[in-house]
């Protein structure tokens, strides 16, 4: 299991939004170091994390009394507006059956009036969980079993008082029976008391009572005129049944009969006539589309290829009366021109040339003169005629008359369905029978469904009355019964508790060496004395941690220094949580706590690169200073600094350390 990242907002000391991601950069970086100065909200970022993953269950360190509502509303950061109210968002991923998943644990809570509204969801590998939004408390113990969460979540300041006798016997009981199990056979063992406590309490109750002749003999003649009554209602709803069944069928008839003298269609002459109407209304719609076209430019369509003969001739005629006037003004421009030129004795060859050439250019232009002049009308009179007019107006009378055609078929069909409606005088008769029927059977049914219900209730009564009246009969050997299954409860729960102690005894002391040997482990790579102890025992029944020197002697732990005790707290920790075999986070509030340079640096290079896969380390400056920061830089994946800014009314979280 791995933090990916926790989002705060306006929790306690942080005003605002502020986005952390926790996520290791590498297996060989496992740790992510937060630095910052007493008061900046260290201890309120590990709380961040517990309240979003155990909700009133988390074990917060300013909570003290307060309920959880109470509790939530101090959390709210005092500096920002009321309506906002408070939200922890928390994504980690971890591998289920192989596979790896992701969640997003939102929370998120607001004061309204004198309450606390508060609201979360559960969003798994990217879409909304209701389930697991809806029993999220035993969700999270498959991941973070909230009894053994404290072996990951801890606070290196009150970690010492674990080392005492009785603070780590207690850690121990705690870790032990929770990681095997144990605690269920333990609910179980006070349970097994509680039923026995009930069962001898019974006991003293349960004193056999005289039976009461009068009020059985009361009881079964009440039940006999109930079953009297039953048997009434069966026999009148057997008959109303059947009338209805014979109903029934005489309308099934009935609607036969309909159908075939067209009843169904005499129901549907309104529909059918308003129809035709219909059809009928769009065939005059579309004529008068078809008379608008024959008042416009349609006509012409029948004449197109006259038109455009007479547009060509018109073209021609034009063009010869234009040749005509031009071959007038030129014979006398020329004439005047070949009199000139002999007039002032020219060339007489050259004079021929000129006559020829002009001979041959008239004759040219005579040519194009049409023979007959029979249109006499301009070709500006044909304007407006194209060929795309006549093919428009040609398709759009293509398209009505084809829709007509289709409405005429329409309206013949819809005329023949008229004719085919019966007369009302034919079906009348029918269809009165079908209405006195359906009345008739609307009343059956009515009756059938009272009955039903009063045979219901007397049913009901009926199998009280029986109750009842076994129970009056068997109340002696009720009490006699009760009677004995208390004695035998109170003979078999001693023997059940023993079983079950037997069993907690026998799994404790199987696993206890191993546990010994991982504490004891842990305690030599951490502590910088390794002869000072040899062995490590734990006692099965009270869980007392004993520590061995050299000649397996006793060193009571009030021998040990403070540091000392606190690597041995750690070493039990430790220890738990490596006999856990959970891959879960562990994160660590004031991790050095008061110990001195030499324990320090063997928490530096033994403890926390090997604690978990991910390390999460809260710490002053005056813990992990610069040096012991530079110790552990090879094993940095992030760095984060948690500082309080006056003028913004928060702390912030940046990149970098101290």
């Amino acid at each position: 299991m791995i933090f990916e990242e926790l989002i705060i907002h306006n929790f306690g000391i942080y005003k605002g939004r502020h986005q952390i991601a926790l996520s290791p950069k590498s297996k060989n970086k496992p740790i992510i170091l937060f630095g910052g100065f007493n008061g900046s909200g260290k201890t309120s970022f590990l709380d961040a994390l517990q309240l979003t993953l155990y909700g009133k269950f988390a074990r917060c360190s300013n909570r003290g009394n307060l309920g959880y509502d109470d509790y939530l509303r101090e959390t709210i950061n005092r500096h920002c507006p009321a309506k906002e109210g408070a939200s922890l968002e928390l994504t980690f991923s971890s591998y289920v059956d192989g596979e790896l998943q992701t969640y997003q644990i939102k929370r998120f809570w607001r004061s309204v009036g004198k309450t606390i509204k508060e609201g979360m969801e559960v969003i798994h590998n990217g879409n909304i969980d209701p389930v697991m939004t809806e029993q999220w408390y035993e969700y999270v113990d498959e991941f973070i079993p909230l009894s053994i969460s404290s072996l990951f979540f801890f606070d290196g300041e009150k970690i010492e008082a674990l080392a005492d006798p009785e603070g780590s016997a207690d850690l121990i009981r705690t870790g032990i029976t929770s990681l095997l199990g144990l605690d269920i056979v333990d609910k179980l063992s006070t349970d097994l008391n509680a039923l026995l406590r009930t069962g001898i309490n019974s006991s003293k109750k349960n004193k056999t009572k005289p039976r009461d002749q009068a009020a059985t003999i009361k009881q079964e003649t009440e039940l006999q005129e109930l079953k009297n009554r039953k048997k009434g209602l069966s026999t009148n709803l057997a008959s109303t049944s059947t009338a209805i069944d014979n109903y029934s069928k005489e309308i099934k008839n009935l609607k036969s009969s309909y159908r075939s003298a067209g009843g169904e269609l005499f129901d549907q002459r309104e529909a059918m006539t308003s129809k035709l109407s219909g059809i009928e209304a769009n065939i005059d719609h579309k004529e008068s589309k078809l008379r608008k076209q024959a008042e416009g430019f349609a006509p012409l369509i029948l004449v197109e290829e006259l038109l455009w003969q007479s547009l060509n001739q018109a073209d021609a005629e034009s063009r010869g009366r234009e040749i005509k006037q031009f071959l007038s003004k030129t014979d006398q421009r020329d004439s005047k021109l070949i009199k000139h030129l002999e007039k002032n004795r020219a060339d007489p060859k050259s004079i021929k040339l000129l006559k020829d050439k002009l001979l041959v250019e008239n004759n040219t232009q005579e040519k194009e003169i049409p023979k007959d002049f029979y249109i006499d009308t301009p070709a500006e009179a044909f304007s407006g005629l194209n060929p795309e007019c006549f093919r428009e107006s040609r398709l759009e009378n293509r398209l009505v008359n084809e829709e007509l055609a289709v409405l005429e078929e329409q309206r013949i069909n819809a005329e023949r369905n008229l004719s085919a409606v019966p007369e009302e005088a034919t079906i009348a008769d029918i269809q009165q029978q079908l209405s006195k029927r359906a009345t008739t059977l609307m009343q059956e049914q009515a009756k059938h469904s009272i009955l039903e219900d009063q045979l219901s209730r007397i049913k009901r009564q009926s199998e009280q009355a029986e109750i009842k009246l076994g129970n009056l009969k068997l109340s002696d050997n009720k009490n006699n019964f009760a009677a004995e299954l208390d004695r035998n409860i109170i003979e078999n729960v001693d023997s059940v508790k023993t079983i079950l102690e037997t069993f907690h005894q026998a799994m404790v002391k199987k696993h206890i060496k191993h546990l010994e040997s991982l504490i004891f482990d842990s305690f030599i790579s951490l502590i910088h004395k390794p002869k000072l102890v040899r062995r490590i025992t734990i006692e099965p029944e009270s869980y007392t941690l004993t520590l061995l020197d050299q000649q397996l002697n006793p060193t009571p732990s009030n021998r040990l220094s403070a540091g000392e005790r606190q690597i041995l707290a750690i070493s039990i920790l430790w220890g738990l949580a490596k006999a856990s075999g959970r891959p879960l986070p562990a994160i660590i509030d004031t991790p050095l706590g008061r110990l001195d340079a030499k324990h320090r640096q063997q928490l530096i290079g033994n403890y926390f690169p090997k604690a978990s896969h991910q390390v999460i380390l809260l710490s002053t400056d005056q813990e992990i200073d610069k040096s012991y920061r530079n110790d552990l830089s090879k094993y940095i994946g992030r760095e984060y600094h948690i500082e309080y800014q006056e003028s913004l009314q928060t702390s912030t979280i940046t990149e970098g350390y101290f």
